[in-house]
C-alpha cells in the first residue's frame, strides 16, 4: 500500500542524518537560526515580548528549556511558545514566499527547546531543525496563498507539523509514533487572519502557537494517541477542510524530497514588517538614492501590487492609511513607503505610534494609491512605485523579486548587521560569542551552554 504524505515526510525527517544534508543547507540553516534568536532578543524589551515572557513565566513548570531573556527555565512547550512569540512578534521573520510560511519563527524556537530538554548536540539539533522546516515548507506549497485568501494563516496551518517532526525526531520517540505525532497535530491546526483588518495582535501568537501544539502532539503520540494517517490527502483532512473546492497538485509536497531543499529559498526581512512590503521599502530607497527624490516634493505616490497581497497590506484602505498602531503600520502599504521616503530608513524605531504625528508621514500616506498588476506572483512579493513630483516629473523604481532566496541571497555581513543591531543592548561581546557559537553549531556537543547565553544577563537580572 502507498505510503500517505504524513508517512513519508515523518520517514524523511525522522530518518534524515547531519551527513545526508549538503553543506548549503546546512549553512542556511544556521543562518536562518542566527537571525531568529537576533529577533527574539531584540523582542525580550518590545511590550508584546514582556507579556509573553511574563506569561510564560507564571505558568511555571518543570525546569527543561530556557526562556530568551529570562533567567529561568519552564516546560520546553511553554518556551517554545514563548520564544516563537518572541520571533514572529514583530513581523522581522522570514519567509519561504513561495507558500507563504515563515518557519523560523515557529521552528527554531523548537528545536533549541527540545534540544535543550533532551540532551541533543549541535548537528542533531540542525539535523531536526533542516527536515522539520523542509517538511513545513512542502506541506505549504501546494496550496500557494489559498490559505490566506481564505482567512487561515498558513504558518499556524503548516508549522504546526515540522514542529511535531521536530519534538519527535530529538526525544526519538520511534517513527511509528512520529507519524501518529502528524497526525494528531492536524487537530491543533489554526490561526485567522482576521486580526489583521480587525487591528489586532493576535497573530503574534501563531508561531508560538504552533510550535506548543507541535511538541504537545509528538509527547501525546509518545504517550500512546494516535493520529490520522490521511491527516493531509484525507477526505477530511488538511486540504480538503481548509480548501475544499480548490484544485490542488500534492506532488509538489514529495516531488525531490531530500534532492531538492526548499530551506534554501527561505528569504530573511530586512525591515521589520510584512514581507509583502520588502520590496516596495527597497524601491522607495533606490528612489531616494538614485533620483534624489525628496518627500517635501512628491505629489503622488503609485503601486502596483499583486493580487494575493491586497487582503494583508491594502484593504481595509482606510485603516491602512490610518494606522492605529506601531503592529498595524507593519501591514500598510501607504505607511511602508512614505515611511522610506520621508525618513530614509525603516528600522523597528520607525515602525512606531511616533511615526504617526509626522505631519510629512501623514501627508505622504494620503498621497498613496494603487493597483493590482495581474502579472505580480505573490510568490515573487514584488514592489513597483511611481512617485510624481510637484513639478511633474516622474520617477519609477521596480523591485521584481525580494531578495533572499537561492538565485538572490542575502549576504551574511547583512544578517550579522540586522543580529547586532537586535542585540545591541546586550553589548557587542555577547553579540559576538553567541553569533559565533550558532555559526559553528555543528561543533556544539550540547545545545544547553549555548542556551544558558540566551538568558538575561546576570547584571540585568540583579537590577531589576
Amino acid at each position: 500500500m502507498p505510503q500517505t504524505i504524513a508517512e513519508r515526510l515523518a520517514q524523511f525527517s525522522y530518518d534524515l542524518s547531519y551527513e545526508d544534508i549538503p553543506p548549503e543547507v546546512v549553512e542556511k540553516t544556521k543562518r536562518l537560526i542566527l537571525d531568529t534568536v537576533g529577533v527574539c532578543i531584540g523582542s525580550t524589551r518590545i511590550d508584546f515580548g514582556v507579556a509573553a515572557l511574563r506569561l510564560a513565566s507564571r505558568w511555571g513548570g518543570a525546569p527543561e528549556s530556557t526562556l530568551i531573556g529570562r533567567r529561568m527555565k519552564v516546560p520546553a512547550q511553554h518556551a517554545a511558545f514563548c520564544n516563537g512569540v518572541l520571533g514572529h512578534g514583530q513581523d522581522y521573520d522570514d519567509t519561504h514566499t513561495e507558500s507563504v510560511v515563515h518557519p523560523s519563527a515557529a521552528l527554531v524556537p523548537v528545536a533549541l527547546a527540545v534540544a535543550e530538554r533532551a540532551g541533543r548536540s549541535g548537528r542533531e539539533t540542525l539535523a531536526a531543525l533542516a527536515g522539520g522546516m523542509e517538511a513545513t515548507i512542502r506541506v505549504a506549497m501546494p496550496a500557494l496563498n489559498r490559505f490566506h485568501l481564505r482567512g487561515f494563516h498558513t504558518t499556524s496551518v503548516a508549522a504546526t507539523f515540522g514542529a511535531a517532526l521536530i519534538a519527535a525526531r530529538l526525544e526519538g520517540i520511534g517513527l511509528a509514533r512520529t507519524v501518529e505525532a502528524v497526525g494528531i497535530s492536524g487537530s491543533f491546526t489554526s490561526g485567522l487572519l482576521e486580526c489583521i483588518p480587525a487591528s489586532a495582535g493576535a497573530k503574534r501568537l501563531h508561531a508560538g502557537w504552533a510550535a506548543l501544539c507541535g511538541i504537545v502532539a509528538a509527547q501525546l503520540a509518545e504517550g500512546g494517541y494516535t493520529g490520522p494517517a490521511t491527516v493531509f490527502e484525507g477526505k477530511l483532512g488538511v486540504y480538503n477542510s481548509f480548501l475544499r473546492g480548490e484544485t490542488l497538485d500534492l506532488s509538489v509536497v514529495l516531488d525531490g524530497l531530500g534532492r531538492e531543499w526548499e530551506v534554501l529559498n527561505v528569504r530573511p526581512k530586512l525591515y521589520p514588517c510584512c514581507h509583502y512590503l520588502q520590496s516596495f521599502l527597497d524601491a522607495a530607497a533606490a528612489l531616494r538614492r538614485e533620483h534624489r527624490v525628496r518627500a517635501e516634493e512628491v505629489a503622488k505616490i503609485s503601486c502596483r501590487v499583486a493580487a494575493g497581497a491586497v487582503n494583508i497590506v491594502c484593504e481595509p484602505w482606510e485603516k491602512k492609511v490610518n494606522p492605529l498602531t506601531g503592529y498595524d503600520a507593519r501591514f500598510s502599504l501607504p505607511f511602508a513607503v512614505a515611511l522610506m521616503l520621508a525618513k530614509g530608513k525603516a528600522g523597528v524605531a520607525e515602525f512606531s505610534e511616533q511615526s504617526f504625528a509626522d505631519p510629512l508621514m501623514r501627508r505622504l500616506m494620503s498621497r498613496v494609491s494603487y493597483q493590482v498588476d495581474p502579472e505580480y506572483q505573490v510568490k515573487d512579493m514584488p514592489g513597483w512605485i511611481e512617485v510624481t513630483l510637484d513639478n511633474g516629473a516622474k520617477h519609477v523604481r521596480e523591485i521584481p523579486e525580494v531578495r533572499g532566496n537561492a538565485r538572490n541571497p542575502v549576504a551574511l555581513e547583512e544578517l550579522l548587521d540586522k543580529f547586532y543591531a537586535n542585540t545591541e543592548f546586550r553589548g557587542r561581546a555577547a553579540g559576538s560569542r553567541i553569533a559565533e557559537e550558532i555559526l559553528a553549531m555543528e561543533k556544539l556537543p550540547e545545545v544547553h551552554g549555548f542556551m544558558g547565553r540566551l538568558c538575561e544577563p546576570e547584571a540585568a537580572a540583579t537590577a531589576a
